[in-house]
C-alpha cells in the first residue's frame, strides 16, 4: 500500500492540478480508504503562524494522531527520523567557531520532502548523521551551506545514491512551504494581524519603531519584487506600484521594489530619510552588528554568502504568540513584499540613526 500511495502523490505532483495544488494548498484525498488530509506546499494563514498542515506538524514534532495502519508508521518512520536529525543539528550547531548555525528549514524541510518521494527509507542515526553533515562544507573548518548544488552533491555521496529529480522537486517544495516560499499570492495583512505584532512587541518599545513595523507590515501583498527597482518618493502615491513595465532580468513586469530599496522605502515613509537609496552594501555599512538576542522592532538582517557580499535584507518586526521572529522583507520567491519567520540570516544590525531610539 505504501508503494501506492507514493506513486498516487508522485502523480499528483507532477500534473497540472498538483502544480494547482502548491499553489492554492488544496485538501486532497489519496485514497476513499484512506482518508488523509495533504496540506504539503502550504504558506502562512495568517501572516505570521504556519497553517497546522503535515509538513508544519512534522517539522515542529507535533503529534498527527489520525493515521491508522501502514499510513501511521509510513508517517512514524518521518518523525523517527527528525527527531535523530535534530539531535545531530545541536551537535554540529556547537562545533562551528563563528556563531554560526544550520537552517534548520531547509534540513528538516528537505528531510519531509525525501521521506515523501519515492526514495523514502527507514532512517538508521548514522544515515541522519550523514544528512546532516550534508549541509556542511569545508575539510579542516566545516561551515554551514544552503547552496542547493553542494548540498545534492553531499547527499548523493553520503547516502550513496542518486537523488531523483521529483525527490528534489518534493525536497524543495517542503522547505518552501515552511520559510512560505511556495509561489503562493501574498496576500495583505488585516488590521487585527498588524495590531497583534504591536501587541506581542516589548512595552518599551518606541513609537517610531512601531511605526517603521506598522508600514512594513501595510506593504505586504502590496509593492511587487522587481530586481534593481527603487521608489521615487515617500509613500505610495507617485510610485506607480504594480503599473506593466520592461520586465527585470527574471522577466517580472510589475513596477516594483528590491529587498535593499523596499527599506530604503519603509524609512523614507516613516522618517523622511531614504538612507541614500542604496543596496544591502551600501545599507549595511550604516550600521552596526548587533546580536539576536538584542534585536528591536525595525532592525535589519542580512543575508552574506561565503564570499562576503550581502544579498538580501530584511526587517525585524517582533515576535509572534510562538515566540518565533518575525521578518518583513521584499521576497523575490513571493514576488512580493511577504511576512514570515525565515531563519536564514547571517547576521543582525541596527542602523546607526536608530541607536538610541
Amino acid at each position: 500500500m505504501k508503494t501506492k500511495l507514493i506513486k498516487l502523490a508522485l502523480s499528483f505532483f507532477s500534473s497540472d492540478d498538483g502544480r494547482k495544488f502548491v499553489r492554492n494548498v488544496a485538501v486532497v484525498i489519496i485514497s476513499p480508504f484512506v482518508a488523509i488530509t495533504v496540506l504539503i506546499g502550504a504558506i502562512f494563514s495568517d501572516g505570521i503562524s504556519f497553517n497546522h498542515n503535515l509538513v508544519t506538524d512534522l517539522f515542529e514534532g507535533n503529534p498527527i494522531s489520525e493515521l491508522t495502519g501502514e499510513m501511521k508508521q509510513y508517517v512514524q518512520e518521518i518523525q523517527d527520523g527528525l527527531v535523530l536529525i535534530d539531535s545531530h543539528i545541536d551537535k554540529i550547531n556547537q562545533t562551528f567557531t563563528n556563531g554560526s548555525s544550520l537552517n534548520i528549514y531547509q534540513v528538516k524541510g528537505y528531510f519531509i520532502g525525501y521521506m515523501v518521494s519515492s526514495q523514502h527509507k527507514v532512517f538508521s542515526d548514522e544515515m541522519a548523521e550523514a544528512w546532516v553533515n550534508s549541509f556542511t562544507e569545508g575539510e579542516e573548518v566545516k561551515v554551514p551551506t544552503s547552496v542547493n548544488a553542494v548540498i545534492y552533491a553531499s547527499l548523493e555521496k553520503n547516502l550513496n545514491e542518486k537523488l531523483l529529480k521529483d525527490t528534489k522537486k518534493s525536497m524543495e517544495t517542503c522547505y518552501g512551504a515552511l520559510i512560505g516560499n511556495d509561489g503562493k499570492t501574498v496576500t495583505t495583512l488585516s488590521k487585527e494581524q498588524m495590531d497583534e505584532l504591536i501587541k506581542n512587541m516589548p512595552e518599551d518599545t518606541s513609537e517610531i519603531r512601531k511605526k517603521i513595523v506598522m508600514q512594513a507590515a501595510d506593504a505586504v501583498g502590496k509593492i511587487p519584487y522587481y530586481w534593481g527597482g527603487s521608489a521615487k518618493c515617500a509613500g505610495y502615491d507617485g510610485n506607480d506600484f504594480g503599473v506593466t513595465v520592461a520586465p527585470d532580468s527574471k522577466g517580472r513586469n510589475k513596477k516594483g521594489l528590491d529587498c535593499s530599496h523596499f527599506v530604503d522605502w519603509v524609512y523614507w515613509t516613516v522618517m523622511n530619510n531614504n538612507l541614500g537609496n542604496t543596496n544591502t552594501s551600501g545599507q549595511i555599512k550604516m550600521c552596526k552588528k548587533i546580536a539576536k538576542q538584542d534585536l528591536k522592532a525595525g532592525d535589519l538582517a542580512f543575508l552574506i554568502n561565503k564570499s562576503g557580499k550581502t544579498t538580501h535584507v530584511g526587517i525585524y518586526a517582533g515576535k509572534n504568540a510562538k515566540g518565533e521572529a518575525v521578518w518583513i522583507h521584499e521576497n523575490s520567491n513571493d514576488s512580493n513584499v511577504a511576512m514570515n519567520t525565515v531563519s536564514y540570516w547571517s547576521g543582525y544590525y541596527r542602523l546607526n540613526m536608530m541607536e538610541g531610539r
